[in-house]
């Protein structure tokens, strides 16, 4: 037998087909077409001529038993969408009909296209050609019956048949749907087969993530055990539903980095799922591995959504996403469990967050790789495995300490920070100035209520011209060599609240001191002191760059017991 069976049929071939009826397996999601795709489908269907042929697409679909006599059934792997909607249509259709009086085209809608019949225990019995999940086949059944009513409940599929019944004004356009749509038949025979085509339509560029096939394997590997392939399918859903707007494909990898020995990439996580969860018997392995996923989901979106039920680590998230230090999630859902169970305590858990915050700050800073974080916190992880929680914060500040002490050490960092051009609508940035403001620990960070200030500012004027001519003896050209050279260092960063910047922004610096004074942030304020900023040249932006970085070395530091 070939791998699949794939045949382009008119849809009148394939629901006028007695012998087979297609139901929607548990896993699968709910019915989610709307108005934008019922839209695209009249529009594309109204305009067809009488010799015309649109193509729908395909549907995959694996019998649910061996061939019988009567009925038999195909579970539909992909394709319940553009199926479903069709027979709503063709339901709508039939309505009409009925209000028309046409009775003999509703008998042949119903009993050739919405229905089919099988003899059972001495009777003839009507079984829908198509059976939605859980929470849908309610609804449809209603249609296809013609038992829809004003005072049904909401539901989508009730919309999407009421807004076919009022789009089609010819009761005839039964024909084109059937007689003018053709569809891709792929009767992949089993689900090792039908998942095997996934990859294969994945390997070819198509829009299927490394989510959807990773579901696929797993439940491959759970199919022939109900209850455990319910299991995980309900485990699966919850998690998905966790992490849906949060990038899963991210969220999974890092879950596989937190957990097994190895860097991997994104491209490659399907194919390292399966290497780990491969091989015979492996159906508790996989309901294992899907519950856990679900569980550590709940501390990702929390991690995410900075939601833990304490302040103080909620403030501390906060303030690391502004610091895009997104590679330490992998960290963050290996620990995270042991602070909700009490066994790390909020102050081991603040010091760890500390250090990560300020091993970023170094690494970035220093434009050290960022490839190279997934395989250190990778690293921690594994270290960690064998450890007590209570002797996590040493293992962890440990390996900190050691990829500071080899790549970003004060020498290193203290260079980078005083020399380098920073992006001034960085979030990153803002904060680092705020930092450097010395706030209490109390004092809340809005970071949208904080805009960054060039002290000499992005366009020089022509005061600012001959101010540096005066002040430094360059020349015009030499000056804005030397102003692009300095403008983003930090030694002519600081920040201030937004409703200040346009009225100060390209004034002499002499005047914006003034202004400086009045802020409520140390970093802006200490720019008023007469005795230490009296002038705003290239030398002073050296100068306090210097300075800075001295402070940042300070604030940033980890060091050695």
């Amino acid at each position: 037998m070939a791998f699949i069976e794939a045949k382009e049929v008119k849809l009148q071939a394939l629901l006028s087909n007695a012998q087979e009826a297609y139901k929607v397996p548990l896993y699968q999601r709910p019915y989610a077409w709307g108005r934008d795709q019922w839209e695209d489908l009249f529009e594309d269907l109204n305009s067809l001529k009488n010799n015309d042929v649109h193509f729908l697409g395909s549907i995959v679909v694996v019998p649910e038993s061996e061939h019988r006599l009567g009925v038999n059934y195909f579970q539909i792997v992909d394709g319940q969408q553009r199926l479903a909607t069709i027979l709503i249509w063709l339901s709508a259709i039939k309505d009409l009909a009925q209000e028309n009086g046409n009775s003999e085209l509703v008998a042949y809608l119903m009993e050739t296209f919405l229905f089919a019949r099988e003899w059972e225990s001495n009777k003839q019995r009507k079984t829908p050609k198509l059976q939605l999940g859980q929470l849908d086949n309610d609804a449809f059944q209603r249609v296809l019956e013609g038992k829809r009513k004003t005072k049904d409940y909401n539901h989508l599929i009730f919309e999407c048949y009421e807004y076919f019944k009022n789009k089609t004004d010819n009761e005839n356009m039964w024909q084109i749907l059937l007689k003018n749509v053709s569809i891709v038949h792929i009767n992949a025979y089993d689900y090792f087969n039908a998942f095997r085509l996934f990859e294969t339509l994945n390997d070819r560029g198509l829009e299927l993530s490394a989510a959807d096939l990773i579901k696929n394997f797993l439940l491959m590997k759970v199919s022939s055990k109900e209850e455990i392939f319910n299991d995980t399918i309900n485990q699966w859903n919850e998690m998905y539903e966790k992490v849906r707007d949060k990038e899963p494909v991210k969220f999974i990898r890092r879950y596989i980095l937190s957990n097994y020995k190895g860097k991997i990439s994104e491209s490659r996580l399907y194919e390292g799922v399966r290497r780990r969860l491969g091989g015979e018997n492996a159906d508790e392995r996989v309901r294992d591995f899907v519950k856990d996923l679900n569980i550590n989901a709940t501390i990702y979106k929390k991690i995410f959504e900075c939601s833990f039920s304490q302040d103080k680590i909620n403030k501390k998230l906060q303030e690391l996403h502004l610091m895009e230090v997104a590679p330490s999630f992998t960290l963050f859902l290996k620990i995270m469990h042991y602070l909700e169970k009490g066994e790390i305590s909020e102050k081991d858990m603040l010091e760890i967050m500390d250090m990560i915050e300020s091993f970023h700050i170094r690494w970035g800073v220093c434009g050290q790789s960022t490839s190279r974080l997934d395989q250190i916190y990778n690293d921690i992880c594994m270290e960690l495995k064998d450890k007590q929680p209570q002797n996590f914060k040493e293992v962890i500040k440990n390996k900190l300490i050691q990829e500071i002490r080899n790549n970003v050490d004060d020498e290193i960092f203290k260079r980078n920070f005083s020399q380098r051009a920073f992006k001034p609508t960085e979030a990153r940035t803002k904060y680092i100035l705020w930092k450097l403001s010395k706030p209490t620990g109390e004092t809340a960070l809005n970071i949208r209520e904080i805009q960054t200030e060039h002290v000499m500012p992005q366009k020089l004027s022509n005061e600012w011209i001959d101010y540096l001519e005066d002040e430094t003896s360059k020349t015009e050209e030499e000056i804005r060599a030397l102003h692009k050279e300095n403008l983003n260092r930090i030694g002519n960063l600081t920040i201030i609240k937004g409703e200040w910047n346009i009225s100060m922004s390209n004034r002499l610096f002499q005047i914006k001191r003034e202004d400086y004074e009045r802020s409520e942030f140390q970093i802006t304020n200490g720019l008023s002191k007469h005795d230490e900023w009296n002038e705003w040249t290239f030398k002073e932006i050296d100068r306090r760059s210097k300075q800075l970085a001295d402070e940042a070395c300070e604030i940033w530091s980890l060091k050695e017991n």
